[in-house]
């Protein structure tokens, strides 16, 4: 198996469980860049060339190969155990043009993640169909939400399945345009932590994120697509202004990777604990008493931990689209607050009927028993082996 793990090195958290999947009999290898991409990387920056670039994809489905060694981490896995690997040092058995290289061998199946970007989208996936080679991608986050700016949710770029978190997930993309026999329930191998983190409690969840033990801590999870952005930072700002000399109330906050990489987070008082990219994120998930956040990704985990969740999505806030969130609301029900409720809510920590909570989940995330990451590796089996993606089972 080749696994391309994309242009963002925090995208290697999705495959750490799918590559502890592997076994003595399995070959694999892994290639993921070791810095962030930038946004000129993906879309040219001058409108002539971002132009010229469209007219020869979409015509003939060419695009200039901008692989660079140098940004890219290899490793190898060697029938025993995964290790770093200098791409010099690889048989040289098979060429790869996406790699301007070569491979030890010719791939039975390539995992992806972010099918619909950079070097994935332009040269790994037209080539892997050109030489016959299954391409399964792995959705690199929950979609909740039918949004206009998912349209590239709608294709499959090529792939010839897309392993999703859950079937509510599987739903929003073959409403986008995907395949829907194509969407495959798997759970995502991001949630193969939880049960570890359920398991240490969150006493000790607390101390690693750094929190007070005998403070009530709220959790702000910030957003960067406008107008929602705004819309929220005007929410959190009041949320800081009330809560930010109450000695029982501890805010942390943990802006949007985007934000981070924009510079573009709003400004809080030096008493708020920010977190940065690197942050444990279910960690902190967990030691929150109460969560505050438009209802992303982030609500899969919070439900998995059975963390109280405010949902900024307010489908009477009057900002543009925000009709769209109806049906997600609908679907979560109360086991989640609105925005009128905040300060309730942080006065009051509710509890919900676990038995509920469990139900909802099942329809974002599927699955967190710590095995997600072992059903994606056995679809990439089933793939590997011409057997019809469409009929694979979960049997894990």
């Amino acid at each position: 198996m080749l696994i391309h793990g994309s242009e963002h090195p925090h995208h290697s958290k999705t495959f750490a469980s799918i590559l502890a999947s592997f076994t003595s009999e399995d070959e694999g290898l892994m290639l993921i860049s070791n810095q962030d991409a930038k946004s000129s990387d993906f879309t040219p920056s001058n409108i002539i060339l971002h132009k010229t670039r469209d007219i020869m994809w979409d015509w003939f489905s060419f695009a200039k190969n901008n692989f660079q060694k140098k940004r890219w981490d290899w490793n190898y896995f060697n029938g025993e155990k995964w290790g770093r690997i200098e791409q010099h040092n690889l048989e040289k058995n098979f060429r790869c043009p996406p790699i301007k290289g070569f491979l030890p061998w010719k791939p039975d199946v390539i995992l992806c993640v972010s099918p619909h970007e950079g070097h994935t989208k332009y040269q790994l996936i037209p080539w892997a169909k050109k030489q016959k080679i299954p391409v399964i991608s792995v959705d690199h986050g929950c979609p909740l939400v039918v949004f206009p700016f998912g349209n590239y949710r709608g294709s499959m770029m090529g792939c010839d399945a897309n392993a999703v978190w859950g079937e509510f997930a599987a739903k929003i993309n073959s409403k986008q345009g995907a395949e829907k026999d194509l969407q495959i329930i798997t759970g995502t191998p991001t949630l193969d932590d939880i049960p570890a983190k359920i398991s240490l409690g969150k006493r000790e969840l607390k101390k690693r994120v750094g929190a007070k033990l005998n403070s009530k801590m709220v959790l702000l999870m910030t957003t960067h697509r406008e107008p929602l952005k705004s819309h929220c930072d005007d929410i959190f700002r009041g949320i800081c202004e009330r809560y930010l000399f109450d000695d029982n109330i501890e805010i942390h906050v943990k802006p949007h990777p985007v934000e981070l990489r924009n510079n573009n987070t709003m400004s809080f008082d030096e008493k708020i604990k920010i977190h940065n990219q690197e942050v444990d994120l279910h960690a902190l998930i967990g030691a929150s008493d109460i969560i505050i956040s438009p209802a992303t990704s982030v609500i899969v985990p919070a439900l998995a931990l059975n963390i109280p969740f405010v949902n900024l999505l307010d489908p009477n806030s009057g900002i543009e689209d925000a009709h769209l969130y109806s049906p997600l609301i609908d679907m979560l029900g109360n086991v989640i607050g609105n925005v009128s409720e905040i300060d309730e809510w942080i006065s009051n920590i509710p509890t919900h009927d676990e038995g509920n909570i469990n139900e909802i989940f099942k329809k974002v995330g599927y699955k967190c028993d710590g095995k997600n990451g072992k059903r994606v590796f056995d679809l990439c089996k089933w793939a590997s082996s011409n057997k019809p993606i469409r009929e694979w089972k979960d049997s894990i």
